[in-house]
């Protein structure tokens, strides 16, 4: 490793399953305007099997497998990401390469790197908290 860990960030539960509670929430908002055609439990049902549909078909379940086991260890010069499910080494970002930390909506965080990519830190319990702590460990750096 670079340093002592600052924080050490692994995948939610909780983030995961507010995350599929937005999707259920955004699918039955749609279907809403059918409740007086159908009836709300049969509306409620239908918004439940297409967002479970909607989960298996983009790999929703198939990726929160991947990214259960992830940790994502803030160090005082660099953030390093580690996931015993990929066959990879540790991957390290240097805090100096990171232009941009966002919150996206209320499970990711993306950081924006000098060289144009974005790396998404996925199912994080607290974002924008998260945003704060690594911004606040990249400016004492500075």
């Amino acid at each position: 490793m670079t340093g002592t860990p600052v924080h050490i960030w692994t995948a939610s539960p909780r983030a995961f399953a507010l995350r599929c509670l937005a999707l259920f929430a955004v699918t039955f908002a749609l279907l809403l305007p059918g409740v007086p055609f159908v009836g709300g439990p049969q509306a409620l049902l239908a918004a439940l099997c297409l967002s479970l549909i909607y989960m298996f078909i983009l790999d929703d379940f198939a990726e929160w497998r991947t990214d259960k086991n992830a940790t994502w260890t803030l160090t005082p010069n660099a953030l390093l990401y580690q996931n015993p499910m990929e066959d990879l080494d540790i991957h390290q970002v240097s805090l100096m390469d990171i232009t941009a930390v966002k919150p996206r909506l209320w499970w990711d965080v993306v950081l924006r790197l000098s060289d144009g990519q974005a790396v998404t830190m996925r199912y994080i319990e607290n974002p924008r908290q998260a945003r704060d702590l690594i911004q606040s460990t990249k400016d004492k750096m500075a």
